[in-house]
């Protein structure tokens, strides 16, 4: 009879799993926009669920003597994967709160991206319980940080072209918010792999 997974691990992974929809639903919005913007709402719907199994989390840390590793790596882990997701209902609610009427090619591209960190982190949190002989799993939690260091090269060519393109005022105010938002989420997504990547070295 297989042994039973660890409860920690059970919850990161579905939190994990949540933050995954979250950032098909984000990069769909980013990409179809501004016929997406009756979506919107179900990013709030994502933070909310993120949020409470967070909470969970954090209850059964409190409540719990062993861990599967250190409680202020798995509360840290948890924090970082809720920024994600906090970061993406944030984006997207801004251009709705601001009244957005088009979509720039590099928020686009910026959403795919984070998109595609998401899976990679995914994968890691999927292989967490093995995270001592999973030779794999640190491939992964590493490409994390590859996606957000072409993402970075994707942010600063979107602030280039805003700042050619719009000449100051309103517009540029706006869109730099947008894209520091979207920046943060993808910085979200490698401090998140950079726990487990900790976590993994530690035990080396």
């Amino acid at each position: 009879m297989p042994k039973k997974e660890d409860v920690f691990y059970t919850m990161l992974k579905k939190e994990a799993a949540q933050m995954l929809d979250a950032s098909v639903e984000y990069a769909a919005i980013m990409r179809d926009f501004p016929d997406s913007l009756a979506r919107i709402p179900r990013m709030k719907v994502h933070e909310t669920t993120t949020d409470e199994i967070v909470a969970d989390i954090h209850k059964h840390l409190y409540t719990s003597f062993i861990t599967p590793f250190e409680r202020e790596d798995i509360s840290d882990l948890a924090l970082r994967m809720d920024d994600v997701v906090d970061s993406m209902e944030v984006v997207t609610a801004r251009l709705d709160l601001f009244g957005m009427d088009h979509m720039r090619p590099e928020a686009i591209e910026m959403a795919e991206l984070t998109h595609k960190a998401v899976i990679e982190l995914q994968e890691v949190i999927e292989r967490l319980p093995r995270y001592k002989r999973d030779e794999q799993l640190m491939h992964h939690a590493i490409a994390v940080s590859r996606i957000e260091d072409g993402a970075d090269r994707v942010y600063q060519n979107a602030l280039r072209r805003l700042f050619a393109e719009e000449k100051g005022g309103k517009e540029v105010v706006i869109w730099l918010r947008i894209f520091d938002q979207m920046e943060r989420c993808l910085n979200a997504c490698d401090h998140a792999a950079g726990v487990v990547r900790s976590v993994v070295m530690k035990s080396a």
